[in-house]
């Protein structure tokens, strides 16, 4: 029943399949602050890297040659702990980093990382090569502060000398011991390939216009010290007699040199040509390595690149390999084709359905889906362009992978096109079937509505015979270069979304250019591909969230995406926190999630209708039976009091409320007491009695519990509430061999489908329903969503164990209780009235920063799919100044939002604190809106944007902060925060001391570190 303390018992060990333990960040320790010093070590411990075998490198963090900022020290290493050297890089907290300065590897390419680290509690860090775009990193916790672990991730190197980054990012980093790199043999875009080489002037080779063979320089080393350059004006280079033993889809790698970014198309046999941006290489001397798929046929083949009448980098060789992994068989992409003249049509409200010679249209009034039946690839286009082009379907059925592409025969017909009604309005079904001999069917389903930007595309495997089985469903493929393009290019993003909110997650607004390698760039159940500059883009993810995790897997270059995969069965130790893979769905039909998929002129219209896209589907859950529906007002006990709770203490802080803020801190007269983690600090009696002493005082009573976890390591405990029939041993989630899965967080997961769990839960809550408690703050509710062997074999997959348990838990309560869901999944969401929007909030800067970078983008779900975001606790004592407490109090009031206190009551100058800060009627009446501020932009990578603006009816809101303890000036413009003209009058009252200034076409705010405004806005003709 006990919270897990971050500070002392940190989370829990992952077990790896591979082996390898991913873990996390860095000790607290005094150090210079502001300038950057240089890291002492012995002689031994070169600066140089020492190469371990071929393409292989390890540098110690310790070594003289490294540069450290900030607090960021040498240190000794523990003896238990075994680091290299005995010593390492620490103190990395606050604003500091570690670079590994001369990383020097002999080719470029990219290569694996790994970071052996010691963190005894989960950290994080940034990550930059070179000093490009700084990449956040999730680390896990070792399993002390004696231990090491390994972190993995992939960086791309130049030849020779580079750079490597480790950023604290203002939180807290592991300790370094050291970093080893190897070539990548992942393939990825970018990354080589080890395979059959052909070089490029090879005389099979056919050169035409300006190309030619050259030399290379020494400092080069290119194979053979010759090349093909002069790819210009209407030039080609021919590799012939490429040969391959099967047909299939194969890497390509192609080793080319480049001082400055040129394209270069590139055809298989006498396929269509496909053009690529290669990236520069460092110069004139440096090889590069860009790697993508093909399809070979069995046999010799022939690749042409051609400048296309422009210029192109020169080339090396090339290596193809065999592809490994990745889910999906790309095949030859284009566009869809030519699909004949109209047939037939019919048409429903506003959508017409027609039927071509060789496919058909689904028109709506804003977007059109072309599908053609002979190639069995889609387009879907907005306003009469096309931004999505080469869709399809895949289905991974054991060995074999279904792509829709690949049928022989792509049917749809008029008559089966069926009207629908349903929450997301009125509308029509439409089903096209793909069918081969021996294979079952597949069917991809669009559901188009009449007043609806967005439509819905699923899919369905139907067998006639055995049943089929699978874990990885995609009702939308894009496999092509430029396959989705939004047609602009200004500041084009990818929205990267968190599962859930644990371990200081963070979203991620990435470049659009990135070719991605591993599980950090999946974006869990939603995404939008936007140009932050207009703001418009595309916004695609499920709704329907009752079988599977659904992924999106990406990848980009030249403002546009090459790849694009959107599918359930998505699994990953540092995002859903499954040590297993997703649970396979079987039967004679099996059934893909839903994705909804919307252009918008701004991206974060299409955010807020794709959360009512879900609403639609699930309806957040109602309040009922005389839970109060305005945001929740109080006080809550973890950052206070942790795990020293006790019974006076609650008392002392119900009384004080009475005293001193419940007049002002309050919504309609509801205040909270809720007390956390370590509530049975109190006994049975002193739990009753509590409730009763609040609600003496007017208030009701919280409390807090994880249903879904198991804090001991005792299997042979009684489950309470079972009468000695279950142990915790039986209701333990474990895996199809019967092992019990591996700690996340400190805890075992339990199965929510068990019967002695499920009794657990009736006898615990039902105690808190007779104790009188009126508000539950649910926690670790993801260890319920995790993939396992269930006990109800009906349940194949973890979230349909997941619903089965949240829906017990609502069905327990019987709607008598605000639910406040802690550390949960943001799907599905019908289950609280509340979720807390990011993870713990210790009242500091950096964490009010990392909470905000939550509200950039994920302000949406607040009043979509949950009644109230929850930017966790206001400890205002913690921030470390007044301007970081107030700060705190204005993230919180615009977020949502479920507006708690934390502070310790004894101490006097916390008072102060508490009065000073809660009982400002201006900014509390906007905290009580009850409405999500949305963010003025979303290009700021894994940080927070400073300014935030709501509309409430006719009133406007800006919000504007500086994240630094050092003074800054932040300028807004007020039409692109407002969206007011260049003339328009607009007068802001600075809402805490209510301070009036008019202003035209911009606002300078001066701000002192820390500090953050809050205004009310006027905006005059």
């Amino acid at each position: 029943m006990r919270r897990k303390q971050w500070a002392l018992s940190g989370r829990g060990l992952f077990l790896l399949l591979t082996a390898v333990l991913l873990v996390q960040t860095a000790f607290f320790g005094p150090g210079q602050s502001g300038r950057e010093i240089h890291a002492a070590s012995a002689d031994t411990e070169a600066a140089i890297a020492v190469e371990a075998a071929a393409g292989s490198y390890s540098y110690e963090a310790e070594a003289t040659a490294n540069t450290l900022s900030g607090k960021a020290e040498v240190k000794a290493c523990g003896e238990a702990t075994g680091c290299s050297g005995s010593q390492a890089v620490g103190g990395l907290w606050g604003g500091s980093s570690l670079t590994f300065n001369d990383v020097t590897v002999e080719k470029a390419g990219v290569y694996t990382l790994t970071v052996h680290y010691i963190s005894g509690d989960p950290r994080s860090f940034g990550v930059s090569v070179n000093g490009g775009t700084k990449d956040h990193y999730d680390l896990p916790k070792t399993a002390d502060w004696d231990t090491l672990g390994v972190y993995e991730l992939e960086v791309e190197l130049k030849a020779g000398a580079n750079t490597i980054r480790l950023d604290d990012e203002g939180g807290y980093s592991p300790d370094i011991d050291r970093i080893d790199l190897r070539l990548s043999d992942s393939g990825g875009p970018g990354g080589p390939v080890t395979g059959t080489v052909y070089e490029a002037e090879a005389s099979v080779n056919v050169l035409t216009g300006n190309a030619a063979i050259s030399g290379c320089s020494a400092a080069t080393g290119c194979s053979g010290g010759r090349k093909v350059g002069n790819l210009w004006g209407g030039s080609t280079l021919q590799f012939r007699d490429i040969m391959a033993e099967k047909a299939g889809v194969y890497k390509l790698s192609v080793y080319y040199i480049s001082g400055d970014p040129r394209p270069v198309s590139i055809a298989v046999n006498d396929g269509v040509s496909e053009n690529y941006a290669l990236p520069k290489t460092e110069n004139w001397d440096t090889l590069g390595v860009f790697t993508l798929e093909i399809e070979l046929k069995a046999g010799a083949n022939t690749i042409t690149f051609n400048d296309d009448g422009g210029w192109s980098p020169d080339i090396d060789k090339l290596e193809i390999a065999a592809a490994g992994g990745g889910g999906e068989d790309p095949g030859p992409v284009d566009n869809i084709g030519v699909i004949g003249k109209a047939l037939d049509s019919d048409k429903y409200g506003s959508i017409k359905v027609t039927k071509h010679e060789k496919g058909a249209t689904f028109v709506s009034r804003s977007y059109s889906i072309t599908f053609n039946t002979e190639s069995g690839l889609a387009a879907y286009a907005w306003n009469g362009k096309t931004l999505v082009k080469g869709a399809y379907a895949s289905a991974q059925l054991e060995d074999k992978l279904l792509d829709s592409r690949q049928y022989s025969e792509h049917s749809f017909k008029l008559n089966n096109v069926e009207k629908i009604k349903d929450g997301h309005g009125k509308g029509v079904r439409i089903t096209v079937e793909n069918r081969s001999e021996g294979l079952p069917v597949m069917k991809q389903i669009y559901q188009l509505y009449e007043d609806q930007p967005y439509f819905l595309v699923s899919q369905q495997v139907v067998s006639s015979g055995a049943a089929v089985s699978s874990n990885d469903m995609a009702p939308l493929v894009v496999n092509a270069s430029g396959g989705v393009d939004i047609g602009t290019g200004g500041d084009n993003r990818v929205l990267i979304t968190p599962f859930d909110n644990d371990m200081w997650s963070r979203y991620q607004a990435r470049t659009i250019n990135t070719a991605l390698n591993n599980n950090n760039y999946i974006s869990s159940e939603m995404t939008a591909i936007y140009d932050n500059t207009s703001r418009s883009g595309l916004v695609i993810g499920s709704v329907t969230h009752d079988v599977w995790k659904t992924g999106i897997y990406w990848s980009g270059s030249n403002d546009k995406l090459n790849k694009l995969k959107v599918y359930g069965g998505f699994t990953s130790l540092t995002s859903t926190h499954d040590t297993i893979d997703h649970g396979k769905v079987s039967g004679n039909t099996i059934t893909s999630p839903q994705i909804a998929v919307g252009y918008y002129t701004d991206y974060r219209d299409g955010l807020e209708n794709y959360g009512e896209a879900n609403a639609a589907v699930a309806p957040p859950l109602k309040f009922q039976k005389g839970v109060p529906s305005g945001v929740p007002v109080g006080w809550n006990s973890w950052g206070a009091y942790e795990s020293s709770l006790s019974y006076d203490k609650v008392v002392e802080v119900s009384n004080f409320f009475k005293a001193n803020l419940q007049k002002s801190f309050t919504n309609k007269g509801t205040v909270y007491i809720n007390m956390d983690s370590y509530w049975d600090n109190l006994s049975e009696q002193q739990l009753r009695d509590v409730v009763k002493v609040i609600r003496k005082n007017g208030q009701k009573a919280g409390i807090y519990y994880g249903p879904f976890v198991y804090w001991g390591d005792n299997m042979s405990q009684p489950v309470e509430g079972t009468n000695g029939k279950y142990t915790y041993g039986d209701i333990v989630l474990r895996d199809a061999a019967g092992n019990i899965l591996p700690k996340v967080d400190g805890a075992y997961a339990i199965d929510p489908t068990h019967p002695g769990s499920q009794q657990r839960v009736e006898y615990v809550f039902k105690k808190f329903l007779d104790y009188g408690f009126e508000y539950i703050k649910i926690d670790f509710l993801t260890h319920g969503s995790f993939e396992g062997k269930h006990f109800d074999p009906k349940v194949q997959t973890g979230i349909q164990a997941y619903n089965q348990g949240m829906a017990h838990i609502n069905k327990t309560l019987g709607g008598k209780m605000f639910i406040s869901a802690s550390i949960a999944p943001m799907f599905p969401s019908q289950y609280a009235h509340a979720r807390r929007i990011s993870c713990d909030i210790d009242g500091t800067l950096g964490r009010t920063e990392y909470q905000l970078n939550n509200l950039t983008y994920g302000w949406w779900q607040n009043g979509t799919i949950y009644g109230y975001t929850d930017p966790d606790y206001m400890t205002l004592a913690k921030g470390g100044s007044y301007n970081a407490a107030q700060t705190r109090v204005n993230a919180a009031g615009i977020s949502g939002t479920v507006y708690m206190n934390s502070d310790d009551v004894s101490n006097v100058e916390t008072q102060k604190l508490m009065k000073s800060l809660l009982t400002n009627k201006s900014v509390n009446d906007i905290a009580l809106i009850g409405e999500a501020f949305r963010p003025v932009e979303g290009n700021t990578g894994t940080a927070a944007a400073d300014v935030f603006v709501l509309q409430d009816k006719k009133d406007y809101y800006l919000a504007v902060f500086n994240y630094t303890n050092e003074a800054a000036v932040k300028t807004v413009d007020l039409k692109r925060a407002l969206g007011v003209t260049a003339t328009a009058k607009v007068e802001l009252t600075d809402v805490w001391t209510g301070t009036k200034v008019e202003v035209k076409d911009s606002l300078q705010v001066n701000l002192e570190g820390a500090q953050s405004k809050l205004y009310k806005i006027k905006v005059k003709k």
